[in-house]
C-alpha cells in the first residue's frame, strides 16, 4: 500500500469508529429520555400504582415500573456515559487522521458527527432572537453566556436520571411488598449511577464557565 492509501485507510477506520459510537450514543440517550418520561408520566396518569403498561405478554403496573427503574436507569446512564467518554479519543484519532490525509483540520465535532441525536439538536437551539444562526464549535475561552448554554444539556440529563432513580428507591421503600434485598439493590444502583455521573457532570459544568479549549475538561 502507498502512504496515501494507508492514510485514507486510517481515516476511514477512525471515521467508522466515531460514527459507530455516535449511533450507540443516540440509541442510549433516546431510550434513557423516553424511559424517564414514561416513569414520571405514571405519576400523573396512574396514582396509587393503578396504571398498567402492556409490553408484549408482560403487564407492568406503576409500582412494578418503579421497582425496576433504578436498575434500568443505571444501565442506560452508564451506557450513555460510556459513549460520551469514548467519543473524546475517537474524535482525537479522526482529527489526527484527517490532518495526515488532508494536511489540516477543518471540521468541528458537530460537523464530523453524521449520526446526530436529540441532544445534538437541542445544542443548536438559540435563545436570543438576534444574531447569526450558528452551530456549536470546539473552541473554549470567553464567549457570550448564550453560546455556552448547550453544555448544560448533559448535566441536566444526568441530574434528571439521578432524581428519577432516587424517587424510585423512595417509592420502593414505601411499598409494603418491598423486601430488604430489593431496597439494598435499588440503593446500590442509585449510588453507582451518581458516582459515575460526577465526572461528566463536572466536566461539562466547567465548560459552561468558559474555560479555555486547552483545559482538561475538553480532552
Amino acid at each position: 500500500m502507498t502512504d496515501d492509501d494507508k492514510a485514507k485507510l486510517r481515516f476511514d477506520l477512525a471515521n467508522a469508529n466515531l460514527q459507530g459510537i455516535s449511533r450507540a450514543q443516540g440509541l442510549y440517550v433516546t431510550t434513557l429520555l423516553l424511559y424517564i418520561c414514561l416513569v414520571w408520566s405514571l405519576v400523573l396518569v396512574g396514582p396509587g400504582g393503578q396504571a398498567v403498561i402492556h409490553i408484549g405478554l408482560l403487564d407492568l403496573n406503576a409500582d412494578g415500573v418503579w421497582k425496576i427503574t433504578p436498575f434500568v436507569i443505571l444501565v442506560l446512564t452508564l451506557a450513555y456515559i460510556g459513549t460520551v467518554t469514548a467519543a473524546t479519543p475517537a474524535v482525537k484519532a479522526l482529527r489526527a487522521a484527517e490532518k495526515e490525509l488532508f494536511g489540516a483540520q477543518h471540521h468541528s465535532f458537530f460537523a464530523l458527527d453524521t449520526h446526530k441525536n436529540v441532544v445534538d439538536y437541542f445544542a443548536i437551539l438559540q435563545l436570543l432572537p438576534w444574531g447569526k444562526t450558528g452551530t456549536p464549535t470546539d473552541d473554549g475561552g470567553p464567549k457570550p453566556w448564550s453560546h455556552r448554554l448547550h453544555h448544560l444539556i448533559l448535566p441536566s440529563i444526568f441530574i434528571g436520571s439521578a432524581v428519577t432513580s432516587y424517587a424510585a428507591v423512595q417509592r420502593l421503600s414505601a411499598l409494603e411488598s418491598a423486601d430488604r434485598a430489593a431496597l439494598i439493590f435499588g440503593w446500590s444502583c442509585f449510588v453507582a449511577q451518581v458516582a459515575y455521573s460526577v465526572r461528566p457532570t463536572w466536566r461539562f459544568l466547567w465548560r459552561v464557565s468558559g474555560v479555555d479549549r486547552t483545559h482538561d475538561v475538553y480532552n
